[in-house]
């Protein structure tokens, strides 16, 4: 394994600063003022002197603290090439008051709608308690995080105890690259617009991708100013970051008990921005420099397909887009439409790959060239049609086996390929599938009239 291999994996293992979940987070602001009324007052070293690190605290940042981030600060622009506009506002806690803060930004209606559409396709148990669930994945695995609703820069105690050398050097260089990394985040607010990228609405597919560049972007940061402090230029290393996936077990970089306990829905998506989503900045910063990589936050990657192939990005690739139009006989039988949704290739991989120890069936998943999803509702009873297209027949008959092989064997569930078009059913009554059937018959027969998205030949991120 090559030197710069080696501190990319130390690199992310560290860091894991998850300011949003899936589903979709709260839009709620958390509150920036500290948990304590009264700041710390600091000894002539700097410490707090009055316990401040005890459970459940939260507090501003020392004099001392503030010089330390304030060299980072320095890092992180020479790094990023950009500077910041104002002032991070700085706060230490401790890991209950972060795990407090982090439960603030779940949203209920967002936990329900996950509970709708992944327990519709057999992704997550609908009996679990999904909070506590994303709350103990996130708790876990959070050790700092930047907020761009209010501005704050959160570092927990112990991670700020190593960068100002209390912990030794190492824990204290292992500090800095955390922070360099969430002080990307601010740099990305203040300069390329985050916080006003995080409140428009987005397709679960087009939310993964943006998470893709915004935690992508930060990753390689953090990761050119480890190999600058080891005399290495960023520009060695892009290309291989590209392709470390050949020969890197990627997501056991980041790992946790209750991350590897949770859905696979739940970790890949938690860890694609990271990992796949560095791989991403990796091409684009390697084509253009970071100007390439700022503008990629300036015209987003619309799917999560051109995350994985970036090759398509560059193509400016475009999705399939259709609609599944409303079934008189399915309203006529009582089900109510109350979801709809594109999943998009990174999902879709995870609902192919069921069962598979990676958790995703990415092979399946990269002909992906749209789809639109739609979930109902009749009683207590939910059902899902799943229109997906693929760039090509072959493609279609591949993601048609696989579906075929997670598909339960029941008389609700039905999976049917038509040329580029491949149907899934799952809880919808047989005697409604004709029905189905017919809306997508349909729609395949269009695609036959419609060329394929151009051939573009990515290499496989994955």
């Amino acid at each position: 394994m090559s030197r710069w291999v080696a501190w990319l994996v130390a690199a992310l293992v560290l860091s894991s600063c998850h300011r949003h979940v899936k589903p979709e987070p709260s839009t709620q602001p958390v509150s920036s003022e500290p948990a304590i009324a009264t700041p710390a007052e600091p000894s002539s070293n700097g410490a707090a002197t009055d316990g401040a690190a005890s459970a459940g605290i939260a507090r501003p940042a020392t004099a001392t603290e503030r010089a330390a981030v304030d060299e980072l600060i320095g890092a992180a622009e020479s790094v990023r090439q950009l500077r910041l506009r104002r002032q991070v506002m700085i706060e230490i806690e401790d890991g209950d008051a972060i795990a407090q803060s982090l439960r603030s930004q779940i949203d209920e209606e967002d936990i329900e709608r996950a509970r709708l559409v992944y327990g519709a396709l057999g992704l997550l148990d609908a009996e679990d308690d999904l909070y506590s669930m994303f709350a103990g994945v996130l708790g876990e695995q959070v050790i700092g995080y930047y907020d761009p609703d209010t501005g704050r820069l959160v570092v927990r105690d112990d991670v700020m105890d190593g960068l100002a050398g209390s912990s030794g050097p190492e824990q204290a260089q292992e500090a800095s690259l955390v922070l360099v990394h969430e002080l990307v985040h601010a740099l990305q607010d203040q300069r390329l617009g985050l916080g006003e990228s995080y409140e428009k609405e987005r397709t679960a597919d087009a939310d993964n991708a943006f998470r893709a560049v915004v935690e992508g972007d930060a990753t390689l940061a953090m990761l050119a100013e480890a190999l600058r402090q080891q005399g290495i230029p960023l520009s060695a290393a892009t290309a291989g970051i590209q392709q470390m996936g050949d020969y890197i077990d990627l997501d056991a970089l980041i790992r946790g008990e209750k991350l590897d306990d949770a859905p696979a829905i739940l970790r890949v998506t938690l860890v694609a921005p990271y990992l796949r989503g560095l791989q991403f900045a990796a091409a684009v910063q390697g084509r253009g420099g970071w100007p390439a990589v700022n503008n990629a936050h300036r015209r987003l990657p619309a799917t999560t397909e051109q995350v994985l192939h970036p090759d398509k990005y560059f193509a400016r690739e475009r999705a399939e887009a259709f609609q599944i139009p409303e079934s008189r006989a399915l309203l006529a039988a009582g089900f109510d439409r109350i979801e709809e949704d594109t999943l998009g290739e990174l999902e879709l991989g995870v609902y192919l790959g069921q069962g598979r120890a990676s958790g995703t069936h990415e092979q399946a998943a990269a002909g992906w060239a749209g789809d639109q999803l739609a979930v109902y509702r009749r009683g207590k009873k939910t059902a899902v049609i799943w229109w997906t297209s693929w760039d090509s027949q072959l493609d279609a008959r591949e993601a048609f086996a696989a579906a075929r092989s997670v598909t339960p064997r029941d008389s609700s569930a039905r999976v049917e390929r038509k040329g580029r078009a491949v149907l899934i059913v799952r809880g919808l009554p047989h005697r409604l599938h004709r029905a189905a059937r017919s809306d997508f018959n349909s729609f395949a027969r269009s695609l036959e009239n419609q060329p394929p998205p151009p051939e573009v030949r990515p290499s496989l991120v994955y």
